[in-house]
């Protein structure tokens, strides 16, 4: 018996490095046995990265991106975060229309520069103070007067009046992502006080294909208008409380972060 301790503990290096020997042709077998290529879960997953290999890094980031807006905006659905709270380093500027995101109590009347009567042409009258807050976000959302008052008389003149505005504030804020919202339509009612406001879809569709050509972010608030119509005031211009929801979450939906 002593012998045979004695052997034990002058090869005892022995006996440890087979048992090692014995755990890693163990770990290898588990291993081999769940790294089976014709598993599913590996196919699937082996495939997937083939497909990124393929991508180039701007097309991945792109995804990443779409997967963490998708589910911000599930979550504010769901309840789980406030719409707006996501409003946060921002401008908004605007007319009357606007106005209702303060009126409302929604946003900060300090971040939302609005009047009843504001065009485009209204933003140079601001430029000191949008420069003041210095913010992460600009939202435009002006158009219901630039159509009506006859400053530019076809979408084109429109859209050129437009490019020097942005031209001025891109200049003016340089670290400042600015998104331009498309003219939210007047109902029939409105054409009453009105007959240009016919033309505002003319006006929106040479506004997105200017965003398009130039790469500016543009805001395409049809789906809003057409989903909740219902909300306008009795004067087919202005918007009941309720809709605002609907305006400022197609905002965040849009918002390329």
């Amino acid at each position: 018996m002593d012998q045979i301790v004695s052997l034990l503990k002058k090869y005892k290096w022995i006996v440890t490095a087979v048992c090692a020997l014995l755990v890693v042709l163990i770990l290898i077998v588990s291993i081999r046995a769940w790294w089976d290529p014709n598993r599913e879960e590996v196919k699937v997953g082996t495939e997937y990265l083939k497909q990124l290999e393929s991508k180039d890094i701007t097309s991945v980031e792109q995804e990443v991106k779409s997967v963490k807006k998708e589910s911000q905006l599930a979550a504010i659905e769901a309840g789980e975060l406030s719409l707006w709270a996501q409003f946060s380093d921002y401008v908004i500027f605007g007319d009357s229309r606007t106005v209702g995101f303060s009126f409302y109590e929604f946003l900060d009347s300090q971040r939302v520069i609005a009047e009843g009567g504001y065009t485009i042409a209204d933003i140079a009258k601001h430029e000191d103070q949008i420069a003041a807050l210095n913010p992460s976000y600009l939202f435009l959302c002006t158009g219901l007067n630039d159509v009506s008052i006859g400053l530019w008389e076809t979408p084109e003149d429109y859209v050129a009046g437009y490019e020097k505005v942005m031209q001025e504030l891109m200049s003016l804020l340089p670290d400042t992502e600015i998104y331009i919202n498309s003219i939210l339509p007047a109902k029939d009612v409105a054409y009453e006080e009105s007959e240009k406001w016919k033309e505002i879809p003319d006006y929106n569709a040479a506004v997105k294909a200017w965003c398009e050509e130039k790469g500016y972010h543009y805001i395409d608030n049809t789906s809003v208008y057409e989903e909740h119509s219902d909300l306008y005031d009795m004067d087919g211009i202005h918007f009941q409380k309720d809709f605002y929801q609907y305006w400022a979450m197609n905002m965040i939906a849009g918002v390329d972060e």
